[in-house]
């Protein structure tokens, strides 16, 4: 189960009746704790009570539910938004959804487990490819010249925050015309310039035919989403089986969401915020000599073994700070994420601790 939370106020933790700082979580922007944010949770728990009581097709639909898929397929530049209970849901949802009997999914060996699960249940042939192994992928998709073809991708691998090449997909889309879906769990509000996700990064809008993403990261609420235009909305919600027979999210999670989502588009310098603290701490530990991934808004810090990486992590927690191991066959390490709410002094006191933990 992991270290279990006796408080959270943004980054700083209670673990075991210990304060501690933590620079592992997913919620990049801190909004989680944002005071709008939890004031919009705390006036729809009023206003709606604690759960919907029903599934989205009865009575689990709500204005604010209304309003934040509205709202997140504007952010997406898609016409339509269709909401789930979780990103695990939405990505086992599409992949169903799109199935059919001449259809062949392409899709990445470190693709999330929800995808792979979707793409299983959907009954469809697979082909898979290596980590951004575009070459490989081209000699799949030539070999292939009959069949319906679906490549499906994360923009942002969730262990490493290795970026998907948008620009070469989108040639090989227009050259063999797939449909291309992208996962943007851990995509949106944290890359492209206002942090819209892989699609602004490269300008290219309207590459993916598909985006999903999640509310439980940056936006830090709770909940799924899929972000399209051109498919039939009734259509598609009819065979989101995910969707149909789930109770929908709470209202008390869909204001929180939509909340975020408007302090994301309103005030974008909240991803800047994040990332100048990522850089420090990138910049800090690369001059100290430590072994370290791209930069980017996900830190791996390599290190030798796993017993080193377990007594750094121990020297960590000692010295108030919490991460979490790597999860990557055969690499050891800590994956280090800043959020916008760390302070400089924050920033500093952990590149202090972990570069007299580490080296």
């Amino acid at each position: 189960m992991g270290f279990i939370l006796e408080s959270r106020r943004a980054q700083n933790i209670i673990v075991d009746g210990r304060p501690l700082i933590i620079f592992s979580s997913n919620d990049y922007l801190g909004l989680s704790h944002h005071p709008e944010v939890i004031a919009a949770a705390n006036k729809a728990a009023l206003d709606f009570g604690c759960g919907t009581g029903g599934a989205p097709g009865t009575s689990g639909t709500t204005a604010i539910h209304v309003k934040l898929a509205q709202e997140i397929a504007a952010f997406k530049h898609r016409d339509k938004a269709v909401l789930f209970p979780s990103g695990y849901a939405a990505n086992v949802a599409i992949h169903q959804a799109l199935a059919a009997e001449d259809t062949v999914f392409f899709y990445e060996q470190k693709h999330h487990p929800s995808a792979l699960d979707g793409i299983r249940l959907s009954g469809c042939h697979k082909q898979t490819f290596d980590h951004h192994d575009l070459a490989r992928l081209e000699e799949l998709l030539s070999a292939d010249s009959h069949s319906r073809k679906i490549v499906t991708l994360p923009s942002v691998f969730t262990v490493t925050g290795e970026i998907a090449p948008l620009p070469q997909l989108f040639e090989l889309k227009r050259k063999y015309g797939f449909i291309l879906v992208i996962d943007e769990a851990h995509a949106t509000g944290c890359i492209g310039k206002t942090g819209r996700g892989l699609e602004e990064l490269f300008g290219l809008d309207g590459a993916a035919d598909f985006i999903m993403g999640t509310f439980s990261k940056a936006l830090g609420s709770q909940g799924g989403f899929l972000a399209f235009s051109g498919a039939s909305e009734r259509l598609l919600t009819r065979v989101f089986r995910p969707f149909i027979y789930s109770t929908s999210l709470s209202a008390m999670s869909v204001a929180a969401s939509l909340k975020a989502v408007e302090i994301l588009r309103d005030k974008s310098e909240i991803v800047d915020l994040m990332r100048k603290n990522i850089n420090n701490i990138y910049e800090n530990l690369l001059h100290a000599g430590l072994k370290l991934n791209k930069p980017g808004h996900i830190l791996n810090v390599y290190l030798e073994s796993s017993e080193q990486t377990i007594e750094v992590k121990n020297r960590l927690r000692n010295s108030g700070y919490f991460v979490v191991e790597l999860h990557l066959e055969n690499r050891f390490g800590l994956r280090i994420t800043a959020m916008a709410t760390h302070t400089e002094e924050e920033v500093r006191g952990f590149c202090r601790a972990l570069i007299r933990a580490a080296v």
